[in-house]
């Protein structure tokens, strides 16, 4: 009778065992001396740290055992067959054993009795075979990495197929974005360049063109917006909403964010009212080209990115229809003596320093901005406010105030705009906390120094502006959704939400009026609560996994 095979006992899973104790022993221990030392500038410098590292980290929490016999030591008694769990990190972190256990301090292993009260890979016979081979390894680890790389808020990686400088330092970023056309150019990804086209303000590297091209961006969104159907175009569509909501239990808030901003951008930019079949067009190719604007560049029918190319197509094509019929309208006028001004006219029909692609990628530009910026924002201000209950009374009651102040039905104006100030505070915290730009892409077109450190020409360089928005040294309590922090005048230096320099978003403060007027109709009409745990996540712009799902309660204060 042939006994079964002894498996656990083959060079095969002896092999597996040690590639797997490997794995998790160095890989883990590696992980965790790059946390520490990110923490620990002074200990960086001298290296003493691998061993701290093992007793602050604790790899291994505990082993089982159980007792073969009845056992009996100083005092205790265990049983035979009890199970004992030696609890290694409690050790570790004993007080009585070291003194400020919880501080990271590679210099308690100067005195020889640190080594005799941790036992971070166990003991006796059955101490981890590849202890000294991990230390080992990284040793030689950290050799490269503290030579190589400056280990901090500035550091060096490989990235998107190219050298980067990874920046998550205030003053760096401000002067990468301050710089721009001097020692920095906008360099993004192809996949990026391919989708936007060569002719869009966010790709454009020339400087006079991109200042070209920005002029008659911002141009545009200073003629809409100065048109005196602006104000009551933006008021008429937040009410519509707020009327269509009537009777919902529930709602996917970041579906509908996404649709009012396409919306307003419609009727902003292109004269289009809600509901008209070329605008449903244009919303769904939007919807395909936003889900494969930044995605795995693969040229295949079903792939996202490919999808996105097709929409991006149809969206020219649309577009460039809807000039020609500007252009069209402008002659019959002309004809017929009958022009009048048209924010349009004088920047697009009028504008004979750009071809027509490069009109068709101005429109698409804005569309985009004004989608991605507005619908994001939405979202994040509801999910923010509804976890902050003491600024969301504060800004209802601002709200009320301004509302008490008008006629029935009465439109807000700009006068009523300017006393939101609370608003605003709202407003940038939830651009600091949600990050709607986590970084841009840039890269050195000449050596730069800047603060002792040496970016070379040709380099990438990413300014993490999230990063500074979340650090401990510049805010207090940075995770915190504190609106009021902003009644510091300091706060606005110490916050980049949509970049900065010649390619600061233009229409950030549109995005922001929107969203006030869009936040007075919603206080004063709705309460309400999420109904799922939900987090903004990035796609890798930000939105949110599940929809936003959230519940409504129809406000019985309504002072409209």
């Amino acid at each position: 009778m042939a006994s079964a095979p002894l498996i656990n006992h083959s060079p095969l899973a002896i092999s597996c065992n040690n590639v797997a104790l490997g794995f998790e022993t160095t890989s883990g221990l590696l992980s965790l001396l790059v946390y520490f030392l990110a923490k620990s500038s002074q200990a960086l410098q001298n290296l003493k740290v691998i061993n701290e590292t093992l007793r602050c980290g604790n790899l291994v929490k505990f082993v089982l055992r159980e007792a073969i016999k009845d056992v009996d030591f100083k005092g205790y008694h265990i049983s035979a067959g009890w199970k004992i769990l030696p609890i290694f990190s409690s050790m570790h972190l004993d007080p009585l054993l070291h003194e400020n256990p919880s501080e990271f301090n590679p210099w308690r292993w100067t005195d020889p009795a640190t080594s005799k009260k941790v036992t971070p890979f166990g003991g006796g016979l059955r101490m981890c075979p590849g202890s000294e081979l991990a230390k080992l390894e990284a040793a030689f680890f950290l050799h490269h990495l503290v030579l190589n790389y400056r280990y901090g808020k500035v550091f060096k990686s490989y990235i998107f197929g190219s050298p980067t400088i990874i920046s998550c330092d205030l003053e760096l970023n401000k002067f990468v974005l301050q710089k721009e056309g001097k020692l920095f150019q906008s360099s993004y990804p192809k996949p990026i360049r391919d989708i936007l086209g060569k002719h869009s303000l966010m790709i454009v590297s020339d400087v006079e063109r991109h200042k070209k091209l920005r002029r008659i961006e911002v141009g545009l969104i200073n003629k809409f917006s100065s048109t005196s159907n602006f104000l009551g175009d933006i008021d008429k569509l937040c009410i519509s909403l707020m009327e269509s909501w009537r009777g919902n239990q529930l709602i996917l808030f970041s579906k509908q964010a996404k649709q009012f901003s396409f919306n307003l951008m419609l009727m902003n930019l292109l004269d289009m009212q809600p509901g008209e079949p070329l605008g449903l067009q244009l919303l769904e190719d939007f919807l395909t080209f936003m889900k494969g604007f930044v995605s795995i560049p693969i040229n295949l029918p079903w792939t996202p990115y490919a999808k996105a190319v097709k929409a991006r197509t149809r969206i020219s094509s649309t577009l460039k229809q809807i000039l020609n019929e500007w252009k069209n309208r402008k002659d019959v006028q002309v004809q017929n003596g009958q022009q009048k001004g048209d924010p349009f006219d004088e920047i697009l029909v009028k504008e004979d320093l750009i071809s027509d692609v490069e009109k068709v990628s101005i429109l698409l530009d804005l569309l985009l901005a004004g989608y991605e910026t507005t619908s994001g924002l939405l979202s994040l201000l509801v999910y923010f406010l509804a976890q902050s209950p003491q600024a969301l009374q504060t800004l209802k009651d601002e709200h009320l105030a301004i509302r008490k102040k008008k006629k029935e039905g009465e439109p807000l104006n700009w006068e009523d705009y300017k006393q939101m100030e609370f608003t605003t505070m709202v407003i940038n915290e939830t651009l600091r906390c949600g990050n709607l730009v986590k970084f841009v892409h840039r890269e050195a077109i000449k050596d730069v120094k800047f603060k002792g450190y040496h970016i070379p020409a040709g380099w990438k360089v990413l300014p993490i502006l999230s990063a500074v928005h979340l650090e401990p040294s510049l805010h207090e309590n940075p995770s915190e959704f504190n609106p009021w922090r902003w009644t510091d005048p300091a706060t606005s230096h110490k916050v980049v939400p949509f970049g900065g320099g010649s390619r600061l978003c233009p229409g950030s403060e549109l995005g922001k009026l929107e969203a006030s007027f869009f936040l007075h109709y919603l206080l004063l009409n709705y309460r309400w609560t999420m109904k799922e745990e939900e987090y903004p996540m990035l796609y890798p712009y930000m939105d949110f996994p599940k929809g936003l799902l959230i519940a409504l309660e129809t406000e019985t204060k309504n002072v409209n």
